[in-house]
């Protein structure tokens, strides 16, 4: 197919004609390959998806102007990561009250400023779930952190110049917490004013 013709091909949903699932590890992971057809006639026969629960992340800042992250050992990559609290959006949870939760349990902070930044998707191609990005000002601490024993975390309180400056050399090897950090950043008026 040629550059022109590629232009003009229909944009569109793609069609389902079969679906096998491969791995049903559920809540955690699904695992299907689809046999689809996309608008402009072409059929992929094994066209892999991977279902994954939604989440939350939350940018936390507190009255001092301190971010919160959570340091942890994540066992996919095999590294220590430095990232924002996050978590599952659980049962009949909204996003927001997710967020909610997982910023006092993992924290041990509230606020009562609460700010949806929008939620994105993992990997255009697989799908592997939802973020629902959260800014959240004024965050005070209320309690200990109350982390389940299978959390294992540190908490920082970063000065948000200075996640800003280590968002802008690269150092969050977390794409979720680059992404939300960056909206949480520009919300802030820390990257510029939009156009």
């Amino acid at each position: 197919m040629t550059h022109d013709a590629q232009q003009a091909a229909p944009l569109g949903a793609w069609q389902v004609l079969a679906e096998r699932v491969l791995v049903d590890a559920a809540p955690w992971v699904r695992l299907t390959s689809e046999h689809v057809r996309l608008p402009n006639g072409v059929e992929i026969p094994d066209f892999y998806r991977v279902e994954m629960p939604p989440f939350a992340a939350i940018f936390a800042l507190t009255p001092a102007r301190e971010v919160l992250m959570v340091e942890h050992y994540r066992h996919g990559p095999r590294q220590v990561s430095l990232e924002l609290p996050a978590g599952y959006i659980e049962g009949e949870d909204t996003p927001l009250n997710a967020a909610q939760r997982e910023l006092r349990e993992e924290t041990g902070h509230t606020s009562a400023d609460w700010q949806a930044l929008g939620a994105f998707f993992i990997d255009g191609n697989r799908g592997c779930g939802a973020v629902h990005a959260f800014l959240a000002r004024e965050a005070l601490a209320v309690q200990a952190p109350h982390l389940e024993n299978t959390e294992l975390l540190h908490l920082h309180r970063l000065p948000v110049d200075q996640v800003l400056g280590r968002w802008g050399a690269g150092d969050f090897p977390n794409v979720v917490t680059l992404a939300v950090v960056g909206r949480a950043l520009y919300q802030l008026g820390l990257l510029g004013k939009s156009a």
